[in-house]
């Protein structure tokens, strides 16, 4: 009875001893495990140090140059904004002619052009009549007023759609406004007063306030305008403001493209 309890406990002893024994096996093999998996990690580590770099410096250039090359490859001229294309070699250049630019300019600095001056005169009789508006005291004065009109034409209007391009001959139309007559200028030096006539009886000079002489004047004026209204003095006025105007730019558009000419006509 006794032995079997000593087998007993000496059975339960080699249990208790191969149970240590295989938790200090399951510890080691855990140790191992871990000292693998630590040296695992440390041998990736550079890899995955030089792929951060590539994501973070690298691929941002690969996809500017892959937009670059994209750009390229859907290139598209400027040649076609110009008013003229003379050469036009895609990604290798363009030739153009601008004549907008070269015709208007600064349009800020572009002035009334002045195109044909015609000299106008109007003469007015001053009558001061006498007693009884019998002739004998009656007094006459001819007055002549002498004024210069000046034609112009508005280059300030311009605009683009005033150029008009004809590529297959080489014509380039110029499209202003008519001429118009500014404000007749009358100088007081040109104011002439004749002799005054007398009657029999009459005596001294015929005298006239500030405000009678202004509205003789201004009456002598309108005479004036209606006679530089007259329809042939208008036509040579519009003559002269295509010549002028030709004149003017044909220079600048042979110096822009020498093979082309310019025409000049009203809206």
């Amino acid at each position: 009875m006794e032995q079997n309890e000593k087998e007993v406990q000496s059975n339960k002893d080699l249990e208790n001893k191969e149970a240590i024994l295989n938790e200090v096996r399951k510890a080691a093999r855990e140790g191992a495990w871990s000292g693998k998996a630590i040296s695992l990690m440390l041998s990736i580590l550079p890899v995955a140090i030089v792929i951060i770099l590539l994501v973070v410096f690298v691929m941002p250039k690969i996809d500017s140059m892959n937009q670059k090359l994209a750009s390229i490859n859907t290139f598209e001229s400027g040649a076609s904004q110009h008013d003229l294309v003379l050469e036009d070699n895609g990604i290798f250049g363009y030739t153009a002619v601008d004549f907008e630019d070269a015709i208007l300019g600064d349009s800020g600095k572009l002035k009334k052009l002045e195109v044909f001056v015609q000299e106008v005169s109007d003469a007015a009789t001053v009558t001061n009549a006498g007693l009884l508006n019998w002739s004998v005291f009656s007094k006459n004065q001819l007055i002549t007023y002498n004024g210069t009109a000046v034609y112009t034409v508005d280059l300030s209007s311009l605009t683009k759609n005033d150029i008009v391009f004809d590529e297959e001959s080489k014509i380039i139309t110029l499209h202003i406004p008519h001429a118009v007559r500014e404000e007749i200028n009358i100088p007081e030096d040109q104011i002439k007063f004749g002799d005054t006539s007398r009657g029999l009886l009459a005596f001294g000079e015929i005298k006239m306030s500030p405000e009678k002489a202004a509205e003789i004047q201004a009456e002598a004026r309108a005479k004036m305008e209606e006679k530089l209204d007259d329809v042939k003095i208008l036509e040579t006025a519009d003559r002269f403001a295509i010549l002028s105007v030709w004149e003017m730019y044909s220079p600048i558009v042979k110096g822009v493209a020498k093979d082309y000419s310019l025409e000049v006509e009203f809206r």
